[in-house]
């Protein structure tokens, strides 16, 4: 028996939205349709901040932040890409020092502009990051239509770390140590990088931890790789001047957040130091090869459940903005 099947169909951009500033960029804002762009893109969780933000003689279509508080802009045009918004990208990047990701939604890239997205890619500093999306409306039959998103340049993240760690260790005298974590953490970016997680390390640490930012300072997200003691762990470290105030005022809800995390977690308020940690440890030999991707696996989803347990609760936290203290971890 042939099974009957239906076609489909594209539909034009401005027979779903009429207008791109008024219809398409106001349904983009939305955060359901925010999230399906952070989906295809890969981005994690966007938080929406607004529209028609301006910087010089020109607007950002959307302003957005990732859920390491870093700056997200997405610029759209219906037709064919032009000079102009590329031109308009420049300038926004011009004043800006790093860590800002720019999605550039068009109904059609042209061939040189989609280049010069790739090149943004593989030339700028660690930090900027460039997606050139594609949007179609299509319907099947009578249906409705529905978006679809399709990237045609986005950043290299395996590349570009496996560049930067070799010129790091040939400019840099490194020893043993650092050599082999500078390698154990772009083996992880790469990792996250190919399973899409929203979490992504902006730089390739050669100590035992690597840290990703959660929006506040002297707040963050952690994950180790001791050597010496064969263990691993993801945590949230806190190091701030108000740090003890902030580590008690989330241990007050440790059930809830022990819940919502899924199991127990180690608090450790240390006292003696300026910094907390809320941890869970795993036995694991980081120098042991075969089982380095199980450990990726195991750090990366520890860190999405930390972020399910603590993000918005140290986000909603009542704490004085400081300057980080005590960000070392120690040695391994």
């Amino acid at each position: 028996m042939t099974a009957t099947l239906d076609r489909l169909v594209t539909v034009p951009l401005r027979a779903v939205w009429a207008h791109e500033a008024r219809d398409f960029t106001r349904w983009l804002a939305e955060a359901e349709n925010l999230a399906l762009l952070a989906e295809t893109l890969g981005l994690g969780e966007l938080q929406f901040q607004d529209t028609e933000v301006p910087v010089g003689n020109f607007y950002i279509d959307i302003l957005a932040k990732d859920i390491e508080g870093n700056v997200v802009v997405i610029e759209n045009q219906f037709g064919p890409t032009d000079h102009t918004h590329l031109g308009q990208i420049m300038t926004y990047i011009g004043g800006q020092e790093s860590d800002v990701t720019i999605v550039w939604i068009a109904e059609t890239f042209r061939e040189e502009h989609r280049a010069a997205i790739d090149w943004l890619n593989k030339s700028t500093i660690d930090g900027f990051n460039f997606f050139a999306v594609e949007i179609r409306a299509m319907k099947i039959g009578n249906s409705l239509p529905a978006p679809q998103f399709s990237a045609v340049g986005k950043p290299n993240e395996w590349s570009r770390g496996v560049t930067r760690t070799t010129r790091q260790v040939s400019d840099t005298a490194l020893n043993e140590r650092q050599k082999f974590y500078m390698n154990y953490w772009s083996q992880f970016a790469a990792f996250l990088a190919e399973k899409h997680s929203s979490f992504k390390v902006r730089r390739t640490f050669k100590n035992y931890w690597c840290d990703f930012r959660i929006g506040r300072t002297g707040v963050h997200f952690s994950t180790t790789a001791a050597r010496r003691d064969k263990e691993i762990s993801a945590q949230l470290y806190i190091s701030r001047p108000d740090g003890k105030a902030t580590f008690r005022a989330l241990e007050a809800k440790k059930a809830d957040i022990e819940r919502a995390f899924g199991e127990k977690l180690d608090w450790q308020e240390l006292p003696e130091k300026t910094a907390s940690r809320i941890v869970i440890y795993r036995a694991a030999d980081p120098t042991d090869e075969a089982s380095r991707r199980d450990q990726f696996e195991w750090l990366a989803s520890k860190l999405e459940r930390f972020r399910i347990a603590f993000y918005d609760r140290v986000k909603a936290l009542d704490i004085e903005v400081g300057s980080e203290e005590d960000d070392s971890e120690g040695e391994d």
